[in-house]
């Protein structure tokens, strides 16, 4: 084992001189690596020793120190400096601090060439490559066995936890806690943050981390604050293939991580992808299983009560059910690539079904639910027995409180909507699916200003769109509105949205003109110069019919 009291013995180095850190003499070198680039250090691995000119210390005090706490945070084993090219002289200030940390600082004489140092370091610790290849086999072997007999996340950050002799947490790719390897560790609690049911791990405590960091796939190292103190924190990607799942985190409470410490990391990020596979393979299977089974019911393909019972469901026949459609639309950023926001998205839904299966399991034990693309569909019983507008309530009620708790889980960059259809016996939830369904492509072009939508309110709408056609509904606004609409267009006037106001007010002067926020006298005129541009007595009953159902034809075609 190659030690810093080692490597100063070696012939070649007798001239080197240990000026700072004598209490690190017995740390170990497992590596060694050229830094002159402030960026790189988040390259640097434990046990490394670092080959440095020094120029990206420059003469700055405060940069000084705080690159020789990072190198002890990460446990390089010594840092040796060929000073008068870029750093005068090793500051006092440095020296002290490396004394402090027992981090060995080691001047190079002028001349000795960093490759020299590089190729004699690399063939005195070579012979320790086997020793670490067995140890890296038997950590393997480990996760392996956990993996087997299906230990589960919490079992894997136990079992870490235990190689590096350290807390550890698993937390998502939203940095939402999964596992957790001793909730009564202080500076656990300490950190963490309960979001609703969810525990959090507040990233936003590390201001320097760099841009898509995970992307590098290598373990980086962070200070955590806890009572006035400063502990390293080792945070680990974890990927498969180019899937990202989630991190590692490692608090160095107990001691610093060893090279061995990291190959534990890079196996445990290995066994927590394939859990989380597993885990996601399981989900899937079953909402399939799901939606399969609620395919066929609300598609009309199950028609009696005989054939629901044959399936093993918790739905109670006895209810009458309701169809509501959560559409969720995230707001992805167009930089982002297609498959990246397709894993965004499948991500999010995969959160959300299971955030409000939780849920909803005792809040509202006769809802049912799964998940279809961008959607979460879901179907509501209620006692037959209830009145219309008592049945009407609770649904609403029940749509509006998981409609804000979806929007309180998690990121605010997504738009939910709910629609929902009529409240019918079991075997007749095709029709309430179909209306859920039809309102969602009535809104399509919407700007969606409210966030719950009841067929009932688009029963009309959706009687115009499937019973008049695209051309026969385009003629009939056309005879009514064509020339309105074109003086509007010319002499960019609102004659049109005025005479919706009026008509939607019943012709109230008053009331029209406190809708529109206009004087009673503008509106006069308005009136007057619409009734001139109008091919019909708007006074007549039968053609304020005619111009409102023209107006519905317009908006429903723009």
């Amino acid at each position: 084992m190659l030690t810093v009291k080692n490597f100063l013995q070696l012939a070649p180095f007798k001239s080197f001189r240990l000026v700072a850190g004598s209490k690190g003499l017995e740390n170990k070198i497992t590596g060694v690596n050229i830094l002159d680039n402030p960026d790189a250090s988040d390259w640097l691995s434990a046990g490394e020793l670092l080959i440095t000119s020094g120029y990206f210390f420059s003469e700055n005090a405060t940069i000084q120190k705080r690159f020789i706490q990072r190198f002890k945070e990460i446990n390089c084993s010594a840092i040796c400096i060929k000073p008068h090219i870029y750093l005068k002289g090793i500051p006092e200030s440095m020296r002290n601090l490396a004394d402090e940390l027992a981090l060995p600082i080691i001047e190079i004489p002028y001349g000795i060439a960093f490759s020299k140092i590089m190729n004699i370091v690399m063939a005195e610790i070579s012979g320790r490559m086997n020793e670490l290849n067995q140890a890296s086999l038997d950590i393997h072997s480990q996760f392996f066995e956990i993996s087997l007999h299906g230990g589960g996340l919490k079992k894997i950050a136990l079992g870490l936890a235990e190689m590096v002799n350290n807390p550890v947490i698993l937390v998502d790719t939203d940095w939402s806690v999964l596992a957790v390897s001793d909730h009564e560790q202080p500076l656990i609690q300490e950190s963490l943050k309960k979001t609703g049911d969810t525990l959090t791990f507040p990233v936003q405590i590390f201001t320097d981390l760099p841009k898509d960091f995970e992307r590098i796939q290598k373990p980086i190292t962070r200070g955590i604050l806890f009572d006035e103190q400063e502990y390293p924190c080792v945070i680990m990607p974890v990927y498969f293939d180019t899937i990202h799942y989630g991190f590692i985190l490692v608090y160095q409470i107990e001691r610093p991580l060893t090279d061995l410490d990291y190959v534990a990391l890079e196996n445990g990020s290995m066994a927590i992808a394939l859990e989380q596979m597993r885990l996601l393979e399981i989900e899937r299977t079953e909402n399939r299983i799901r939606r399969d089974f609620f395919d066929q019911l609300l598609s009309g393909q199950i028609k009696d009560l005989d054939a629901l019972a044959a399936y093993d469901t918790t739905i109670d026949p006895s209810l009458n059910y309701t169809v509501l459609i959560l559409s969720i639309q995230t707001l992805s950023h167009k930089s982002d690539s297609l498959m990246k926001r397709k894993q965004s998205e499948d991500r999010l839904m995969k959160n959300l079904l299971s955030s409000l299966t939780t849920y909803t399991a005792t809040r509202f034990p006769q809802l049912h639910l799964f998940s279809r693309k961008n959607q979460l569909v879901m179907l509501l019983g209620t006692e037959p027995k209830l009145s219309t507008l008592k049945t009407h309530n609770e649904v609403s009620d029940t749509a509006e409180r998981i409609r804000m708790y979806l929007e309180q889980h998690g990121h605010s960059e997504r738009e939910i909507f709910c629609t929902i259809g009529s409240t019918l016996p079991i075997l007749e939830l095709s029709q309430s699916f179909e209306e859920a369904k039809k309102v969602i492509q009535l809104l399509e072009d919407d700007s969606k200003e409210e966030k719950i939508y009841f067929f009932n309110d688009f029963y009309f709408d959706s009687f115009l769109v499937d019973s008049i056609s695209n051309e026969q509904g385009k003629k009939f606004y056309t005879h009514y509105l064509n020339t309105l609409l074109a003086y509007d267009q010319k002499n960019n006037t609102s004659f049109t949205p005025t005479l919706k106001a009026y008509l939607a007010h019943h012709l109230n002067i008053a009331m029209t003109s406190r809708a529109l926020f206009i004087h009673r006298n503008t509106l006069l005129y308005r009136i007057e110069k619409i009734k001139g541009l109008l091919p019909v007595d708007l006074e007549q009953e039968k053609n304020t019919f005619a111009l409102q159902m023209a107006l519905k034809l317009y908006e429903l075609h723009h």
